[in-house]
């Protein structure tokens, strides 16, 4: 099963009907409207998961019509629902797992995740955003910049 599928069941679960409807373009392109989400099926399963992560972050974050971009308020409010959404594909330990799964670089945890290099890289902005040029989760400490690199802690006693 893919991680697609999976977040369709997840979403189903809590009431979501999930439409896929050819919105005449191939850009990738969702809508949340109430307890619906659309999203274009002119697109791979790849780029569907993501939309489906940004409309679900939607749902669980917005009110009302936020389209006008112009609005400080709406901005705000698509901020919100788009980092919420990147929770529902990944969280930092995840980067780890898919190291330690084997993952040897940024392509392959692209992979790994079902997502684009694109949505992973904006991603892990947004981390470095939120935690700016590492931090500790755990027993691991998570590098964002200059590039991303991991580091387990063997001695919770060390300070950096």
């Amino acid at each position: 099963m893919t991680r697609y599928e999976k977040l369709l069941i997840e979403a189903e679960k809590e009431g979501i009907e999930i439409l896929e409807i050819n919105l005449g373009t191939n850009k990738k392109c969702g809508k949340c409207i109430d307890n619906t989400i659309i999203i274009n099926n002119n697109l791979s399963n790849v780029e569907k998961h993501e939309i489906l992560a940004e409309e679900l972050g939607h749902y669980k974050t917005s009110i009302g019509n936020i389209i006008d971009q112009s609005k400080i308020k709406n901005r705000k409010q698509e901020f919100k629902a788009r980092r919420k959404g990147y929770k529902f594909i990944l969280e930092p330990l995840d980067l780890i797992y898919a190291f330690k799964f084997g993952c040897n670089n940024i392509n392959e945890m692209a992979d790994f995740f079902e997502i684009t290099l694109r949505e992973l890289l904006n991603i892990i902005e947004d981390f470095r955003k939120q935690y700016g040029i590492g931090k500790k989760f755990g027993k691991y400490y998570i590098r964002f910049e200059p590039n991303l690199g991991f580091s387990e802690i063997f001695d919770n006693e060390y300070i950096y």
